[in-house]
């Protein structure tokens, strides 16, 4: 019998061995597997990089690599540059080919094509990140879907990918031992201080969340997902899922998330199924930002669309500063940023509240909250991020853009109305009342140790709508 090839599985935001398609087709090729993860410093440096992110992910692979040790296998892992790296393992190794589920961000097309080109052994991408990859969600004409209630309608209305749900065999992977394989690193071996508590990361982590939502708060999320929650990790009292993080990383095929929306739509009443397919909707955004962002990869760091960068923003880096510091004397504002600071996540309803604070209130260019938002979310990814910041700041594709203002006073009333969340993440007002934690400075004697509103909402706002209208009359 002759001895069999081995084929190597790139993983890079798939870390999980569970409904994986590149890790299966690479099983099903007849090779030994060899896993293997590459640090690129690109990534490691770029200006994208976030610390808790970081340590979220070496969580994972570190559950990733002891999976595989339990099925006789291991994770190979490597620094450097990919495009460097992986010729130089494929003869080190004697592969027959590459496996790799596809990354749609700017930077990964550009890399993955050059592989491509370089490599001497097929390089297969597999869409394992989305239940449908750009080339599906395409009008009739061929182009893209530039609006998300349309881009939805076409989404729902293709067939979905089915999940599989087998496990890897024991001898379906490299056995590692001997070979040059120092292991997953820490964060003190790449350099880095800890610096943040991070959720438990990990395929089965991620597994037991999304069972544990779609059991129970997934019933009610309709109603209770823009209510702003504390801590989604800690808590099955959260209205969201808390899954953000996992999906960012691949811990959990869209697949899989499919598959427990189904059952628990399935085995509702009328109100159950409309809270899923409210879920499901947001399966759908993820996909929408991820589309846009490799159809047109300048969103990454300019406008969607170029006539918004005419703008007369504002250089104010004191206000930027309170901003990102929680300083801004807009409770919601600040209870979201030290939330985000404190947890490496923040709630979408607040995402979009400090979101349209910076960037129509002070108006401030929009990257520089992206960027903000990358240093420090577990879940931060390129096209969600971009996409939710020029949502917030209009001038991304929606269609009525700049007039959204939002006011922090009725939102913090609304979504926040027992000031739970404030009192939480801002202690200077955990002891004013109800009606008085959302608008602190109109109280005879204001907390002294909290600021007052750096910028008054009614000036902020026709300041803004000023700002925008020039565009009108060009």
């Amino acid at each position: 019998m002759s001895a069999r090839s081995t084929v190597i599985w790139w993983l890079r935001r798939d870390l999980r061995l569970r409904d994986n398609l590149a890790l299966a087709a690479a099983i099903e090729s007849d090779g030994r597997v060899l896993p293997v993860f590459i640090f690129d410093p690109a990534i490691l440096q770029g200006e994208h990089f976030g610390l808790p992110r970081l340590k979220f992910m070496l969580a994972g692979l570190h559950a990733l690599d002891d999976d595989l040790r339990q099925r006789g296998g291991g994770l190979l892992v490597r620094h450097g540059d990919p495009r460097h790296v992986l010729p130089a393992l494929v003869g080190e190794v004697g592969a027959t080919a590459v496996f790799v589920n596809r990354d749609y961000t700017p930077y990964a097309v550009r890399r993955d094509c050059a592989l491509g080109e370089s490599l001497s052994v097929p390089f297969r991408l597999f869409d394992d990140a989305m239940l449908h990859p750009p080339e599906q969600t395409t009008k009739s004409d061929g182009t893209p879907f530039l609006v998300y209630t349309p881009y939805k309608r076409h989404w729902l209305a293709l067939p979905k990918p089915d999940m599989m749900d087998s496990l890897p065999a024991r001898d379906d992977l490299h056995d590692l031992i001997g070979l040059d394989a120092p292991g997953v690193p820490s964060l003190a071996d790449l350099g880095f201080s800890d610096t943040i508590a991070v959720p438990p990361a990990g395929e089965a982590e991620a597994a037991r969340r999304l069972e544990r939502f779609a059991d129970n708060a997934i019933h009610d999320y309709d109603v209770r997902r823009n209510i702003v929650s504390v801590n989604p990790f800690d808590s099955d009292a959260a209205g969201t899922s808390g899954l953000s993080p996992y999906f960012r990383f691949g811990m959990l095929s869209p697949r899989q998330a499919r598959a427990s929306a189904v059952r628990a739509y399935d085995a509702g009443d009328a109100h159950d199924r409309h809270a899923v397919e409210v879920w499901m909707s947001e399966i759908a955004w993820r996909e929408f930002y991820m589309t846009i962002l490799y159809r047109f990869p300048h969103a990454y760091r300019t406008s969607y669309r170029p006539e918004f960068e005419r703008i007369a923003y504002r250089d104010a880096p004191d206000e930027l500063a309170a901003w990102e510091g929680g300083r801004t004397g807009y409770p919601l504002v600040d209870a979201a940023m030290r939330q985000m600071h404190a947890i490496g996540w923040m709630h979408n309803r607040a995402r979009m509240v400090v979101a349209s604070f910076l960037t129509k209130h002070l108006l401030i260019y929009w990257r520089s909250g992206d960027l903000a938002f990358m240093r420090h979310l577990i879940d931060g990814d390129p096209a969600a991020n971009s996409g939710g910041w020029q949502w917030a700041a209009g001038t991304g594709t929606d269609a009525q853009p700049y007039f959204r203002i939002f006011n922090p006073v009725i939102q913090s009333q609304k979504f926040d109305p027992d000031g739970a969340y404030i009192r939480r993440w801002v202690p200077e007002l955990r002891d004013l009342s109800n009606q008085d934690i959302h608008e602190p400075w109109k109280l005879a004697s204001p907390p002294k140790d909290y600021p007052t509103p750096i910028v008054d909402h009614t000036f902020a706002r026709a300041r803004a709508l000023a700002a925008f209208a020039v565009l009108k009359k060009s």
